[in-house]
């Protein structure tokens, strides 16, 4: 349950990594969208620490479906080292804007672990905030439903 967490919230950062880039080149960074977010699970799988550490903000929080309370940037990045994920789907994203400079995004997640026996299905919440021309998760939430 850990590492799907951690899976999830890497996906938000790598949308975030997304806008970076964009500003870099002069652009407006776009606000997290499906394609972002499903980049950024291909990264989570990958295990790729710089482009997870580059979209959670210093601050970041992830409250994950394992019980064990908040996880701060730090250990959402050692949980990550630690997942294999097998496999994975995402779907019914919704995103909402919160104004000029965050946005809310919603989705659902399958995922199961290697070894695991069961496959996790979660609702997850992700809220993100541009910060210096660039969209950084500041706050993940994920809930396991039945």
């Amino acid at each position: 349950m850990k590492r799907l967490i951690c899976a999830l919230v890497f996906l938000s950062c790598f949308a975030a990594a997304q806008g970076k880039s964009a500003a870099a080149k002069g652009k407006t960074a776009a606000a997290p969208n499906q394609a972002t977010i499903e980049k950024a699970w291909v990264d989570f799988e990958k295990k790729d620490a710089a482009a997870v550490g580059n979209i959670l903000a210093e601050d970041a929080i992830e409250i994950w479906a394992d019980g064990k309370g908040p996880h701060d940037k730090k250990s959402t990045l050692d949980g990550m080292r630690a997942m294999n994920i097998e496999k994975y789907s995402l779907g019914d994203f919704k995103f909402t804007s919160l104004g000029d400079k965050a946005a809310l995004a919603d989705y659902r997640a399958n995922v199961k672990f290697k070894g695991a026996a069961q496959e996790y299905k979660l609702l997850v919440a992700e809220v993100w905030q541009k910060r210096g021309g660039e969209w950084k998760l500041v706050h993940y939430q994920e809930t396991e439903v039945k």
